[in-house]
């Protein structure tokens, strides 16, 4: 403000200051002064009324473009925020379709989804942490958009305790392969998930799983004890297009690693029709 202040004061100066030399030339030429003076005076007013009004109008118009070009970087960010937005909600609200009410599970598990899938204990080490977070709908937040395209679900199997847990997560770009390059070593470190107790302990075990493994797939077997009773889990991370997939098979009795991977092949194939 204090530019534009002293910018006016400039002008209105420049405009006063012919009007004063004109008045002192026609005084030495002997016409009258006081006509003179009123014709400088007036001329003087009527420039710097004009002047005071292409200052104005400058003016405003400088605003108003301020106020349009701090105004639409706002308006285009908030626009694609909303896109964003609303892109993820339609993603998150596609994933919960999916997960709804599974199709085609492996025979005994009840088809309608309940809550996410909750740990026997939190691990301690962190790779450990990081595949029970992801399988429980907490997955690695990276690339997940404005708001994040996260579900997560647990199908109960036939057998005593026996379940399958889901996590779910779409992620932009070329984040999902990233992340599951991420899964992946979490698989290969979490060689032994514990809470510090041996009634919560498990240790990696090889599982073979027929047909998961490649660039898109990995898993990994853990036995030991949750809560002092006997546990098996495999887990097993996937990449179906932009959507990570975390698995969790477990159960007071060993998971039969077919239905391991039969669960795994279902959520690849479905989860594969949002991408579409």
């Amino acid at each position: 403000m204090r530019i534009v202040h002293a910018a006016v004061a400039g002008l209105l100066a420049l405009a006063a200051g012919p009007s004063v030399a004109t008045y002192t030339t026609v005084r030495a030429t002997g016409d009258s002064p006081r006509t003179t003076g009123g014709l400088a005076t007036d001329s003087a007013g009527a420039r710097a009324t004009s002047d005071a009004g292409a200052t104005g109008d400058a003016r405003a118009t400088q605003d108003a473009l301020a106020i349009r070009d701090a105004g639409a970087p706002a308006t285009r960010g908030t626009g694609v925020r909303a896109t964003r937005d609303a892109m993820a909600a339609r993603s998150t609200g596609r994933l919960r379709g999916v997960l709804g009410t599974m199709r085609d599970l492996p025979e005994g598990f009840f088809s309608h989804a309940r809550a996410p899938w909750r740990a026997p204990f939190r691990p301690r080490a962190s790779a450990c942490r990081t595949l029970f977070d992801a399988a429980a709908g907490r997955p690695p937040r990276d690339g997940l958009g404005g708001a994040a395209a996260v579900t997560a679900a647990t199908y109960d199997g036939p057998h005593l305790g026996e379940l399958a847990g889901v996590g779910l997560a779409v992620y932009d770009g070329n984040e999902a392969a990233q992340h599951l390059d991420v899964l992946r070593a979490a698989l290969i470190r979490c060689a032994t998930a514990d809470a510090g107790t041996p009634y919560d302990r498990l240790k990696a075990s090889p599982v073979p799983l027929p047909g998961i493994g490649g660039p898109d797939a990995a898993a990994r077997g853990l036995t030991g004890r949750a809560g002092g009773y006997p546990y098996r889990m495999h887990l097993v991370v996937a990449r179906s297009g932009h959507t990570l997939i975390t698995l969790v098979h477990a159960g007071l009795t060993p998971p039969d690693p077919a239905r391991t991977a039969e669960l795994a092949r279902l959520l690849v194939r479905e989860v594969g029709t949002l991408d579409g």
